[in-house]
């Protein structure tokens, strides 16, 4: 039997391969919320030496866990060579043994955001197609050093010296614990090519030039610390940044915050109380809620108008985005669609989704089946349903059976407190006979003694 090298001796491509997917393996028990077994798993895929090691990792594991993979890539139209990198990475992700979908940019002429913008529009399509609960991305810990330096270059605060999240919603970066050069051992010891991007050294892009220039001058004074530094600096942030987050909350739920379809409210005094870094924080976090980042300068004018603002006027913080003031009470609120109402019809066979516009808002209406608890869904008994269903906006007249009578959709809304202006945009399910089964987030019809034994129709409609 072997002996095994002794603790001085030099490590290989192999043994740091093997250490690789040893920590890969124990690492997502660790993180449950980041790969939960049974997960349906879209990965970004590049064909580059991250890539390629995260999705042979996720191989690794793909029984254990219970993982179903999917690979996509985006071409993005750069360079002669872009579409035979598109075919190789195809080619690698079969080789894999996973399916591989593919995307391509078309008339694209801005800059890095644009690319990156229709890049994650991309996989966010890729992941609707194919079901998936995650989006794994090949980031890694030198990623995330050189984003550090990069927010840092332009003057953040302590989320962007956080650097990258391990999650953001669906999209979950598995490697942030390892190092490029130790994902190319791995990739060595398994015989595995991977594809170069020449764009990675193209000095046009700042990453390419924190990459190959700030961070190996740093390192004349770091030395090799500097990774593990500039990584244990994004921790702290992390950890300040997320109890300033949890001060935020706290704060906004003494003022009253609740969300609306179409943004939030929240008592103007509950903010006044608290300084203008405070104020600002909870201002990002709201616009953050209603799907929008503020640039320093929205911040600025929302936390002045909030300061100062009279009732009946508003500014606009972002594109799309404006917080008004209602006497004393704020409004954050996105700018309505002002394409006519589209409605959706439900038919009583089978399962689907489809989208709906309902009074300036956008939702997906889903149905046939019920995924466990979420908020956003219901179930109705059979006994009350007339097919076909349609889910549209309040209608005048419209009454809906509670379980102390039948009440107007109106009186019901007035008493949740939904203001007036954000009640078009709620949306109504109703049956074939006119009648009101759901007013969704707010109320389901009562029905008299449902039969446990019987049909029951599941159904959700989700702000998009």
């Amino acid at each position: 039997m072997a002996r095994p090298p002794s603790p001085s001796a030099p490590r290989t491509a192999g043994d740091v391969g093997r250490d690789v997917e040893a920590r890969f393996r124990r690492a997502l028990p660790a993180a449950p919320d980041l790969l939960p077994g049974g997960s349906s798993v879209l990965v970004a895929f590049s064909g580059g030496s991250d890539s390629l090691a995260l999705l042979h990792l996720l191989c690794g594991i793909r029984e254990s866990r219970r993982l179903r993979l999917t690979a996509a890539h985006f071409d993005h139209g750069l360079g002669a060579g872009s579409a035979d990198r598109a075919a190789r990475a195809a080619e690698l992700s079969r080789r894999a043994g996973v399916p591989c979908r593919i995307g391509r940019a078309h008339a694209l002429r801005g800059g890095q955001a644009d690319y990156r913008a229709a890049r994650y529009a991309f996989l966010a399509d890729a992941r609707r197609r194919a079901g998936a609960t995650r989006v794994a991305l090949g980031h890694q810990r030198d990623d995330h050093v050189e984003t550090v330096l990069l927010n840092l270059l332009r003057g953040t605060g302590f989320r962007g010296l956080a650097g990258i999240p391990a999650r953001r919603g669906a999209f979950v970066r598995p490697l942030l614990g390892f190092g490029s050069e130790e994902l190319r051992d791995y990739l060595r010891a398994e015989g595995r090519e991977w594809i170069e991007d020449p764009a990675n050294r193209d000095a046009r892009y700042r990453r390419s030039r924190v990459r190959h220039g700030l961070v190996p001058a740093l390192s004349e004074y770091a030395g090799e610390g500097l990774r593990p530094l500039v990584a244990e600096l994004a921790r702290h942030a992390l950890e300040a940044d997320g109890g300033l987050e949890s001060r935020a909350r706290r704060q906004l739920a003494t003022a009253g915050y609740r969300k609306t379809p179409l943004g939030a409210h929240f008592a103007r005094f509950g903010l006044l109380r608290y300084d203008r870094a405070a104020r600002a924080r909870m201002l990002r976090k709201v616009a953050r809620d209603a799907g929008f980042r503020l640039s320093r300068r929205g911040t600025r004018a929302g936390v002045a108008f909030m300061s100062g603002g009279t009732s009946g006027r508003g500014v606009d913080i972002a594109a799309g985005l404006r917080v008004e003031r209602e006497f004393d009470r704020l409004r954050v609120r996105r700018r309505r669609d002002p394409r006519p109402d589209l409605e959706v019809e439900i038919g009583e066979t089978g399962s689907g989704r489809e989208g709906a516009r309902i009074g300036g808002s956008r939702y997906e209406v889903r149905w046939g089946t019920l995924e466990g608890t979420e908020r956003w869904a219901t179930a109705l008994p059979g006994s009350a349903i007339r097919f076909p269903l349609r889910v549209r906006g309040p209608r005048p007249g419209d009454r809906i059976r509670m379980p102390v009578g039948s009440r107007k959709l109106t009186k019901l809304l007035n008493e949740r407190r939904v203001p007036a202006s954000e009640r078009p945009g709620v949306p109504v399910v109703v049956g074939a006979d006119r009648k009101v089964l759901w007013v969704v987030g707010h109320a389901t019809r009562a029905v008299e003694s449902p039969d446990p034994e019987g049909t029951w129709f599941a159904i959700g409609v989700i702000e998009r």
